[in-house]
């Protein structure tokens, strides 16, 4: 089985795709860290720290549930771009914040922002990668995902050390919003319309699809409700971790701030280690058994 050629245009736009995974969880985690300085800043409890932390996740919820209807009525080139505009000017007016309340305004919108983009991304690549290659796509859009998270408390701290807290949030937001001018200028909606794209890669790429006649919500509602349990449950562990391990180091154990950063950094890079070594452990169950995906 072909590999994804590092130039083609299908590779092109999975690597746009992790990229903006990368940098959605960086933008939300990076408050984690910087709650450091600006909790002490605007003299914040705990309580209003967790606040802001969670601010993000009520819009963030709403529009996970709407967003691939709006992927599917505006496409996913419109939506990332709507969106990822959002999720920038939002990072950006975090470091503008006076205190708690515009941190609120801030996180909030932020949630909005981010809210689409998954849903969005998976319906970009259900027309941009081969059918047999969607798990790993999903696999490594996810893992730069883990990335984010793993070297947002670093990146935080340096920019800390060198200007300040609100400078961490400048940074994220012009990184955010030049992502966003370089998926106008390289991705289309539609394969075929894509100036770089090869006979060989239309061959394999899905063929466009009619409208579904209609859903069976019932059934998908009965297979979908245990992995829903269980991903609300990784959801709480995860989120936990990704907004308080900073803290926890930092105050719990006392530890400077570039050490606290490390430690959590840690933490998190650990989860990009497991997600790799799973998928190299099913690659090698597959591989045993005899199954040619293994051996592509």
């Amino acid at each position: 089985m072909k590999r994804f050629r590092v130039t083609s245009a299908t590779s092109i736009v999975l690597l746009m795709l992790c990229i903006m995974y990368f940098i959605t969880y960086l933008d939300r985690v990076n408050v984690s860290t910087a709650a450091a300085g600006f909790g002490k800043e605007f003299h914040l409890s705990h309580t209003e720290v967790g606040l802001v932390f969670s601010a993000f996740a009520y819009p963030y919820l709403l529009f996970q549930i709407i967003g691939g209807w709006v992927s599917d009525r505006f496409g996913a080139r419109r939506t990332l771009l709507a969106c990822g505009a959002v999720w920038g000017i939002a990072t950006l007016l975090t470091g503008f914040a006076g205190g708690l309340i515009s941190l609120l305004a801030a996180r909030v919108l932020l949630g909005f922002g981010e809210g689409a983009t998954f849903p969005a991304a998976t319906s970009a690549m259900a027309r941009w990668v081969a059918k047999e290659k969607r798990g790993f796509a999903q696999g490594i859009t996810h893992a730069a995902s883990r990335v984010g998270n793993a070297v947002a408390p670093g990146i935080v701290v340096l920019v800390m050390a060198n200007w300040g807290w609100r400078e961490s949030f400048y940074i994220c937001g012009a990184f955010s919003l030049l992502w966003v001018v370089v998926w106008a200028l390289t991705f289309t909606e539609h394969p075929k319309d894509h100036p770089r794209i090869t006979k060989e890669e239309l061959e394999v790429l899905p063929a466009p699809k009619a409208k579904s006649a209609g859903v069976p919500w019932s059934k998908l509602f009965r297979r979908m409700a245990p992995v829903t349990i269980v991903y609300f449950c990784y959801g709480w562990t995860l989120w936990l971790f990704l907004s308080w391990i900073p803290q926890y180091f930092l105050h719990s154990y006392h530890l400077e701030l570039k050490k606290s950063a490390i430690f959590a950094s840690a933490v998190f890079l650990a989860g990009v280690v497991g997600r790799h070594a799973r998928r190299h452990r099913d690659r090698l169950h597959l591989y045993a058994h005899g199954e040619p995906e293994a051996r592509a």
